[in-house]
């Protein structure tokens, strides 16, 4: 329990009294006098004070005892601090302590320089100038100096967390000086960080508070003000939601500690609340053996920055001054007063040892770490702990030399650990996204869900597995598009604008990292690749034919082509008919026929003429010259006509073979039939506008001068004016998406190669400290192959096929395109058989009546000759193929017919 300041002054009085008795038993030690101004309200001052010069003179082997004269003061009253201060010289004093305000310090500044005195501060201060340096000179500051206690700030929120854009409050000259490196980041920069004066907003907080959220929409916020302001201003911020969580609150002041935030501390700060202050020696015996841990240490743990501070001033005094004296004996106390003439020579030597003696020479040790000052008494070098206000936990450790550094030993503070912090409890992330498949997309039985369950996609199964590495909760928010920015009204929309307002804490979809976006928004590391691309329209082929081989001639040809076959073969007749050349002898053998025969009758003439526009040979041919001449023309045409023929089908029959005379970007910039364009405002549209590659410059040019316009609102509307216009436009789109489309859309294709190279990575608010869990996690789940997996998942489409679009070489023909071919032959075949069948059974009847047999007989024989496929010479009749003595009777039979058909002939 924390012990009642009454009890734990009397405590320090009565620790003092039995010193003061210890001590009269006789002390033959050199006096020193020292003089301290302190204020009316600074009582923990004074009891340290006295406290650490009653520990400097109960040092063992001390040849010094230090005497005190204190002065206090109302009010800021320059006229009688001067009057104070020269009464303090006037008494022999070799240092004076204080005051701790700055106004009041310069008169005593001044003073203590022109007299030679030691001048000890410990309070912070503003940055002296070169003429006040000048005019102190016998003036040190055991206070860290606030160049440098700005330099840890601009550490801290620049480096360890990362802030780029915050809100600055201070209350007082001091406050701001602390703050000023981090005001340097708002010169450069005032979109996203911005300063405001507490005490422009006294009256009433909420107005500050009301504009921080609304206007600022701001999740993070350096704040310095006194302690006994800070409880009333929190208070006051969670009407507004400023202490929910994602929020984040830096408070500079090194006394936040003393300022109560605990006292009003539950679970409406779900807001994660930092602060420093000086980091004290640690107690551990094993961190540093050196150190003694008392009562006084426990009761200094518990004060503000300025009793520890007046404490390690007197230590530091004493042990300089013990340093000086022990080499400059005998020692002369200082007999001067404010109107003397020349400074006292020794108190220069003590303000340099001062300023050069080392941390291991002092005795007792100081409370505060790492002290050592510049050679203008400016305390440089000390550390300072980051901890957590509202429970008391120390995190990180700064130094000047080394930077941030995590705490490696907690100092077990009273109540320490009995607090709950919940800043620690489970976040809901809120996710923004849009609909754009496949990375966001309703289900389709989503009527059946309700929440989140209600959505599928990439994105949202991303989502998933990170909420389980990190284990959070999500819920999205959906707008329309992933952020585009407006150069007229200079604002965001989209996925971009909620990030931006912190309306969400993570952003997620098809979202391009870009430089333009990360000026905004931070982003994780990606999660996906990919380049940019073209999408246009491929034209399905026609239905296949299987008479195509008749298709490179048009009907009229093909009708033209039997009309001449016909008009040919009676022309060829007719004129055969005239030539005498073409009639010839039936039988060669007799000299002087008694008729002569022409061979060119319809039949023959047929088959010359189908012969030649067959391209096949034929085994008579005309002898007169007229006859010749008509062939040959014939034959001309046959050539002609097959070589037309030949060279249609090939071309015709590879003709549906979809080839674009489109294949790359500098095609597409180099013709004017087919307009292109991408989606307006996205990192399509910004890649070319930004580039300076000629050719891109070139396409962006072309792009914004298309009318009507090129662009479209969103990638599905490009892809449905891509089929639409089938051929006439093409889209410029993320490659990802492009390859999504084509999976699902047979009559869609990529042109060309990938152009750039581009990521997907989640967005988050400037300067979000969960920024580097996602990318960890991310970088987990592409180590493991979830990443991909999930990319086949939603990329590929199983009920999908374009086989009717499967595209072959020139060179070949499938069996389609020829099956009519095969169907002519086959037909062809069919009424050759047809016809031979009917030619069979005709002569079965005529063999019937000539060998007067039944017609099944006759059948019987001739069937039974034909399957003799061995048998190459035929009988003149079918008695021959019966045995023998059916063969005799019938021989015999068919004789006495015949003869007896002559008699009656004869007779």
């Amino acid at each position: 329990m924390r012990l009642c300041p009454v009890v734990i002054y009397a405590f320090i009085i009565i620790i003092g009294f039995l010193e003061g008795i210890i001590a009269l038993g006789g002390d033959d030690r050199n006096e020193i006098t020292v003089g301290a101004i302190f204020y009316e309200n600074e009582k923990e001052i004074e009891l340290s004070f006295d406290q650490a010069f009653r520990e400097v003179n109960n040092m063992k082997f001390s040849e010094l005892r230090f005497v005190t004269i204190k002065r206090y003061m109302p009010t800021n009253d320059s006229f009688l601090l001067q009057q104070i201060t020269c009464e303090l010289i006037s008494n022999g004093v070799a240092a004076i302590f204080g005051p701790s305000s700055k106004a009041a310090s310069d008169i005593v500044a001044q003073i203590a320089n022109a007299t030679g005195i030691p001048h000890i501060e410990y309070d912070l201060k503003l940055e002296a100038t070169r003429q006040e340096q000048l005019n102190h000179q016998m003036s040190i500051n055991v206070a860290p100096s606030l160049s440098v206690l700005s330099r840890a700030y601009f550490e801290i929120i620049k480096s360890n967390y990362e802030w780029r854009t915050f809100t600055l409050i201070y209350e007082t000259p001091e406050g701001l000086a602390r703050l000023q490196d981090l005001m340097n980041i708002q010169a450069l920069n005032s979109d996203y960080v911005k300063l405001r004066n507490l005490a422009d907003y006294a009256d009433d907080y909420r107005i500050l508070w009301k504009e921080t959220d609304e206007t600022f929409h701001e999740q993070r916020i350096i704040l310095d003000c006194e302690p006994k302001t800070l409880k009333e201003l929190l208070k006051v911020s969670i009407d507004f939601k400023l202490q929910g969580p994602f929020r984040n609150w830096f408070l500079t002041h090194l006394d936040t500690h003393n300022s109560g935030l605990r006292d009003i501390y539950n679970e409406d700060f779900k807001a994660n609340i930092t602060s420093v202050r000086l980091k004290v020696v640690d107690a551990n015996p094993f961190e540093r053996k050196k150190t003694r841990l008392t009562k006084v240490d426990q009761i200094l743990g518990n004060q503000t920055m300025l009793p520890i501070l007046i404490y390690d001033a007197v230590v530091l005094f004493a042990s300089s001054a013990r340093n000086v004296i022990a080499a400059m004996q005998p020692f002369h106390p200082p007999n001067r007063h404010c109107g003397s003439s020349s400074p006292w020579m020794l108190g220069a030597f003590i303000v340099n040892e001062m300023k050069t003696i080392s941390e291991d020479d002092v005795e007792p040790h100081f409370k505060t770490e790492n002290m050592k000052l510049d050679e203008y008494g400016q305390r440089i070098h000390f550390n300072l702990e980051i901890y957590k206000p509202t429970v008391n936990e120390p995190m990180m450790v700064w130094t000047p030399d080394n930077g941030i550094k995590k705490r490696l030993l907690n100092l077990e503070l009273e109540s320490a650990g009995t607090t709950q912090d919940f800043s620690e409890q489970r976040k809901v992330y809120t996710v923004v996204t849009h609909y754009e498949e496949p990375y966001f997309m309703m289900k389709e039985d989503h009527e059946n869900f309700r929440g989140r369950e209600k959505y599928e996609g990439y994105a949202v199964d991303l989502i998933s597995k990170l909420s389980e590495l990190m284990e959070f909760d999500y819920e999205f928010m959906i707008v329309n598009g992933n952020g585009k920015y407006n150069p007229e009204t200079k604002q965001w929309d989209g996925i971009i604008r909620k990030l931006i307002d912190h309306h969400a804490q993570i952003g997620v979809c098809d979202l391009t990292i870009t430089q333009m976006r990360r000026s905004v928004v931070d982003f994780t590391v990606p999660f996906m690749q990919l380049g940019i691309s073209i999408l246009h329209y491929k034209s399905p082929p026609e239905p296949k034919n299987q008479f195509a081989f008749l298709e490179p001639f048009a009907v009229e040809v093909w009708i033209y082509m039997i009309f001449a076959q016909l008009i040919m073969t009676l022309a060829f007749v007719f004129i055969a008919r005239l030539s005498y050349r073409e009639w010839l002898p039936p039988n060669p053998a007799i000299q002087d026929p008694d008729e002569l025969e022409n061979i060119w009758n319809v039949n023959n003439s047929t088959w010359l003429m189908v012969g030649s526009i067959m391209q096949q040979g034929c085994d008579i041919l005309p002898r007169g010259p007229h006859m010749r001449i008509l062939t040959g023309m014939w034959w001309f045409f046959a050539l002609m006509m097959l070589s037309t023929y030949t060279a249609n089908l090939a071309a015709f029959l590879t003709s549906n073979k979809w080839q674009s005379s489109i294949k790359s970007l500098q095609d597409l910039i180099e013709q004017d039939k087919v307009h292109f364009g991408s989606m307006r405002g996205g990192s399509t549209s910004l890649f070319f506008s930004e580039s300076n590659d000629t050719d891109y410059q070139r396409a962006w040019n072309q792009m914004k001068d298309f009318n009507p316009s090129a662009f479209t609102s969103t990638n599905k509307e490009g892809v449905a004016r891509v089929r639409k216009e089938k051929g006439g436009y093409a889209f410029l789109m993320e490659t990802t998406s492009l390859t999504y489309n084509i999976e699902r859309n047979c009559d869609l294709t990529q042109i060309g190669e990938q152009i750039g190279e581009k990521h997907y990575g989640l967005a988050v608010p400037l300067g979000s400290d969960y920024r580097t869990n996602l990318s960890v996690s991310i970088l987990q789940l592409s180590e493991r192959g979830e990443l991909q997996k999930m990319k086949n998942k939603w990329w590929k489409n199983h009920n999908v096929t374009c086989d009717s679009y499967h595209e072959v070489d020139g060179d070949e023909l499938s069996i389609i395109e020829l099956g009519g071919v095969f169907l002519v032959l086959a037909g062809g075949v069919l009424i050759g058989v047809i016809l031979g069948i009917f030619e069979f059974l005709w002569n079965v009847q005529n063999v019937a009546v000539e060998e007067r047999v039944t017609p099944w007989q006759a059948f019987k024989a001739e069937l039974i000759f034909a399957l003799k496929f061995w048998v190459r010479k035929k009988p003149m009749r079918i008695s021959s193929s019966s045995d023998k003595s059916s063969s005799r009777r019938s021989s015999g039979s068919r004789r006495s017919s015949k003869e007896k058909s002559r008699s009656k002939t004869v007779s």
